[in-house]
């Protein structure tokens, strides 16, 4: 299995104009580097909670269906599914009709069952699943602990960049950033220990 994105976040967790008033910045010049201050501290979060934050929509490629033919969905929130594919050896597509799968979405992760599927048409990447995950499309719909923990790093970011605070010590924000974005971590079996996943 195997996962890419295919429609990365159309909107931020913290808009322009809040991280500008979270830095007391009342200016324009520094507005494209905010922005990229803003859309690096939501992957970090997203990479250390394993979660997206915002609608994107992913696609999780399969060989096979699994046993009993039931997915768990390697991203999460997952919103929706939005296609399942079969693959023939030319590389042509058809769509599984969506009254063939449910998504579960009591369980981490997320479970894609599908009733009696039919095989695809070719042996590798055969079956092609896009998903929407996130929080939703807008920064109402992320978790405050999320977008408090953006602001953080983007604070960080924003006042030790630069030559001026060379030899000056960034703010440590990383125990306060962890803090708030434990309880969205995923958590992982691993030789029968829990451990995070990074």
């Amino acid at each position: 299995m195997r996962r890419t994105i295919v429609n990365l976040p159309i909107v931020e967790p913290i808009s322009l104009a809040e991280a500008k008033r979270w830095l007391r910045v009342d200016h324009g010049d520094d507005d494209g580097l905010i922005a990229s201050l803003i859309k690096g501290a939501r992957e970090r979060i997203e990479a250390r909670t394993g979660r997206a934050i915002m609608a994107q929509t992913w696609r999780i490629v399969l060989d096979r269906w699994p046993a009993e033919a039931r997915v768990s969905l390697p991203v999460l929130p997952v919103m929706t599914v939005t296609a399942v594919r079969l693959l023939d050896t030319a590389g042509f597509s058809s769509v599984l009709a969506s009254t063939l799968y449910g998504l579960e979405l009591g369980t981490e992760p997320p479970v894609l069952a599908v009733n009696a599927p039919p095989n695809p048409g070719r042996a590798r990447n055969g079956i092609e699943i896009d998903v929407v995950a996130g929080y939703g499309t807008t920064s109402a719909a992320c978790p405050e602990p999320l977008r408090q923990a953006m602001r953080l790093l983007i604070a960080a970011a924003y006042e030790g960049r630069g030559p001026d605070s060379a030899g000056e010590r960034r703010p440590d924000v990383v125990g306060e950033v962890d803090r708030l974005i434990a309880p969205y971590r995923q958590m992982k079996l691993n030789r029968s220990l829990l451990e995070d996943v990074r």
